[in-house]
């Protein structure tokens, strides 16, 4: 009798811990459940919201608010270029979306010329770095001015493109830009006038000169070649005080004090020319920000 109690007993409690189990790994089940719907419903709602909202219901509703319906979107659109590593491609529609909300919005446009080509290629996403050069020039159309949308573009055509000339136009543009800060400005602004890369940046700022129609291109290219001369000039008129005195000047006032030559050219975009120990002319890259662009 005692045997068989003390056997009921035991499966009736084993019968408890099976129950307890069970419900614990239904509740665990449930948890990741929910878990997996929920993760899934954002993503969903994360690359659907353009067909959920169109842009001109955000407009309607946002009381003229353009830009700041777009700017807080854009913050939460961002980390999606991270998912282009995993071949995500919603990142260029949420652009279009973004840019649709409030065409002057510029940070999406600089955003994107800037980080779409390190994106690798892969069979779902081929064309990064056209993309972002497409959504750079649509930038450049639509967008507030903002400098760094042609200073990226001009860096991809110049190290992924291998374009001097496209690149040379951009960093000009960029340089052109209201609210450029010095640092970039006098990149842009010097961008080929190194002594080795001086008759390549002449020809084709000649070549940009000698067939565009705008007059103010044709000006502004003109203004980068006459400063590329007054490089050469400098540079001749050092190398004639060395012939004359046996070493190079110390600062460019001794090309004036020993009569080499009449006076310092000005330069056209404000920078200061400065002497290399080597002869060599070059901008002085400690000198104050320059106050004209040269237009």
């Amino acid at each position: 009798m005692d045997t068989t109690h003390a056997k009921t007993s035991a499966v009736h409690g084993l019968k408890i811990v099976l129950r307890r189990l069970f419900a614990t790994i239904l509740l665990l089940a449930a948890i990741a459940g929910t878990q997996a719907a929920y993760d899934t419903m954002a993503v969903q709602t994360n690359a659907s919201l353009p067909s959920l909202i169109t842009p001109e219901t955000v407009r309607m509703l946002d009381m003229g608010f353009d830009s700041t319906a777009a700017s807080f979107l854009w913050v939460s659109t961002m980390p999606d270029i991270l998912d282009l590593f995993r071949d995500n491609t919603d990142y260029l529609s949420g652009v279009a979306y973004l840019t649709a909300v409030d065409p002057k919005l510029d940070y999406p446009y600089a955003f994107s010329v800037l980080t779409l080509p390190a994106i690798p290629t892969s069979t779902h996403y081929l064309t990064g770095l056209q993309d972002a050069m497409a959504i750079g020039r649509q930038g450049l159309e639509h967008a507030d001015p903002d400098w760094r949308i042609p200073y990226y573009m001009a860096t991809n055509y110049y190290l992924e493109l291998n374009d001097p000339k496209d690149a040379l136009w951009y960093f000009n543009l960029a340089g052109q830009t209201p609210g450029v800060p010095y640092y970039a400005k006098r990149y842009a602004e010097n961008f080929g006038a190194e002594q080795r890369n001086r008759d390549k940046t002449r020809d084709l700022w000649e070549s940009i000169r000698d067939t565009t129609n705008d007059p103010d291109t044709k000006a502004r290219a003109q203004a980068y070649i006459d400063r590329l001369d007054i490089f050469d000039y400098l540079e001749a008129a050092a190398a004639q005080y060395k012939k004359q005195f046996g070493a190079e000047p110390a600062t460019l006032n001794d090309l004036v004090t020993k009569g080499i030559i009449p006076a310092i050219p000005q330069d056209p975009f404000g920078f200061t020319f400065t002497v290399n120990k080597d002869g060599s002319v070059s901008i002085d890259l400690s000198a104050p920000a320059p106050t004209s662009t040269g237009e």
